[in-house]
């Protein structure tokens, strides 16, 4: 074989090898994040869930230990106990209705997934009373981090209205 069809064929190789490199590599890629929506959406759901359902345990389950809710008008609760002593009294004295109208946005940086999405809430004394919009108009922004086991906790939590106070 001459010199010269020798470099061609090697040259051509190594383009056919990288292209396949490259598209094997990006596929994978893609088809990971995409399986990475998909379950930032179902966890998102499983949030809405616990909390229609009154679930608490499940839905603190959702938060890692050192998670940050920045709820409006209020400090932030640093760490899941914080988070646990804030909430739990209100899914105690109160049927819980979220609406998760849209999930706007979801973002996937390696282990990080980023989630916006628009809600109401309304809550219902159980001992009984009428129905209370707590928030008629309402948008979230989430962080969650991805664990050693694959699932995916909230590690940042802020959420806020759009409808100006009264």
């Amino acid at each position: 074989m001459k010199k010269s069809n020798w470099l061609l064929l090697t040259t051509i190789l190594v383009i056919t090898s990288a292209i396949l490199f490259f598209n094997f590599s990006f596929k994978t890629e893609v088809d990971s994040m995409g399986d990475d929506i998909t379950a930032l959406k179902e966890v998102t759901n499983q949030y809405a869930g616990a909390v229609n359902t009154g679930d608490f345990d499940l839905w603190i389950s959702i938060w890692a230990d050192d998670a940050v809710q920045m709820p409006p008008d209020t400090p932030a609760r640093v760490g899941k106990e914080q988070i646990r002593e804030a909430m739990k009294p209100g899914f105690d004295k109160m049927n819980l209705d979220i609406t998760i109208h849209s999930i706007d946005d979801i973002k996937v940086y390696g282990d990080l997934g980023l989630v916006r999405c628009t809600y109401t809430l309304k809550m219902t004394p159980k001992a009984g009373g009428e129905t209370i919009i707590d928030k008629p108009d309402a948008k979230d922004l989430c962080l969650y981090e991805r664990q050693s086991d694959g699932s995916w906790k909230i590690i940042y939590d802020c959420n806020n209205s759009n409808v100006p106070p009264k």
